[in-house]
């Protein structure tokens, strides 16, 4: 029987090393004011970012939303140099897990370029980090919409095979990774890889990540002989740089999930052990991405028919997902499922019937009734009883 699972995919919203948006004069009646307030503004701006290149965003977010607040005292609520701040903020919170905090900030900084003709160069990238971020909340079909329309604007600007379009294509080929379409969202990946390759070089973090949505693409379709040195790859750009612990526990986690493919168990679970440090130490143990690292370290010892070490990393991840993402989702789903085959391999099918239930109701509220998940889930809830 299919054992449910979703693998990690971590896209930089922006390139990590863009550098800080400089923010316009404002027309103010008080110059040494304004300059005051600029100085404070790029102030939070730089301690933000130090502190994010440690890995330490619960930290960085107070300051961005400093830099927001000045930026609004300086420019007014309704100017689209708000974008970027609110960018900013969305991008730390979704660094964090918390997509759906991060979700009125995206859809904020969009209008306001909407509404200002001389932004149109920007909105390519509002609309691929709107779409990103609602394809992580499962929100699959408008997200798709927003990706496309990034991808349509830089073709007709002719940017297609710039930096920014291979942005797009990585969100295009998540969201088609999320719809467990992962041959088609392959070519995206390539092409991204290819752009970054050769604009960034081998060693950049955006190339690393390539390196890992490709690994991810690659491992959905069965081919975890050649996903495994993609993910490698990736883990060790990432762990060389050491500015993204984050990434580093991304990265080992998918290593591990692809491994357990291999049924290479005993060296799977120390790099699940290797995720759920990192991203506890930065984010604490009851995130939605240290919920990740406790799904598939159960995953792990569900597969050796270790099933009472499985069950509480598998209520210990729902707990924390249900809390942080509404029952609605499908990492929630997952979890749900997960928790059921798992009684049901412990002879308690009653339980383990609800559960899977719970599970196919939310995914086909989230994920739809034609997705995978969701007809294993079906086919699950259909199965005998295990013997």
């Amino acid at each position: 029987m299919k054992f449910l699972r979703h693998s990690l995919l971590l896209l930089a919203c922006a390139p990590l090393s863009a550098p800080l948006t400089v923010v316009a004069q404002p027309t103010v009646k008080d110059e040494a004011a304004a300059k005051a307030g600029l100085a404070a503004l790029g102030t939070a701006m730089q301690q933000a970012s130090a502190l994010e290149t440690e890995g330490r965003f619960r930290e960085a977010e107070p300051l961005w939303r400093d830099a927001l607040k000045q930026r609004q005292h300086l420019l007014g609520a309704d100017s689209p140099a708000m974008a970027p701040g609110q960018a900013r903020l969305a991008r730390n919170l979704e660094s964090q897990g918390r997509y759906r905090d991060a979700e009125p900030l995206r859809r904020s900084a969009l209008q306001l370029l909407q509404n200002d003709p001389q932004s149109s160069a920007e909105l390519p990238a509002a609309y691929s980090a709107l779409g990103y971020n609602l394809t992580l909340q499962g929100q699959l079909s408008e997200g798709a919409t927003h990706g496309y329309r990034a991808l349509e604007l830089l073709r007709a600007a002719g940017k297609d095979d710039d930096l920014e379009a291979a942005q797009a294509m990585s969100t295009v080929g998540l969201m088609l990774d999320k719809q467990g379409r992962f041959a088609e969202a392959e070519p995206f990946y390539r092409e991204a890889l290819t752009i970054r390759q050769r604009l960034l070089g081998e060693d950049d973090l955006d190339t690393a990540t390539s390196y890992n949505n490709l690994g991810a693409s690659l491992s959905g379709q069965g081919k975890a002989e050649e996903a495994d040195p993609y993910f490698r790859r990736a883990f060790a750009v990432r762990r060389a740089n050491g500015t993204v612990p984050t990434m580093v526990a991304q990265n080992a986690f998918n290593i591990a999930f692809n491994l357990g493919k291999l049924k290479k168990y005993e060296e799977a679970q120390a790099f699940y052990q290797q995720s759920i440090d990192l991203w506890s130490s930065t984010f604490g143990a009851n995130n939605v991405q240290t919920a990740a690292g406790y799904n598939g370290l159960g995953m792990n010892y569900f597969l050796q028919g270790r099933y009472e070490e499985a069950l509480p990393l598998f209520r210990q991840s729902r707990s924390i997902r249900e809390k942080a993402l509404g029952k609605y989702h499908p990492e929630v789903a997952e979890s749900y499922g997960n928790l059921g085959l798992t009684q049901r391999a412990l002879g308690r099918e009653k339980e383990a019937r609800k559960l899977i239930a719970t599970a196919l109701n939310i995914s086909e509220r989230t994920a739809g009734a034609d997705h995978p998940d969701t007809a294993a889930l079906r086919t699950a809830l259909d199965a005998p009883a295990a013997e």
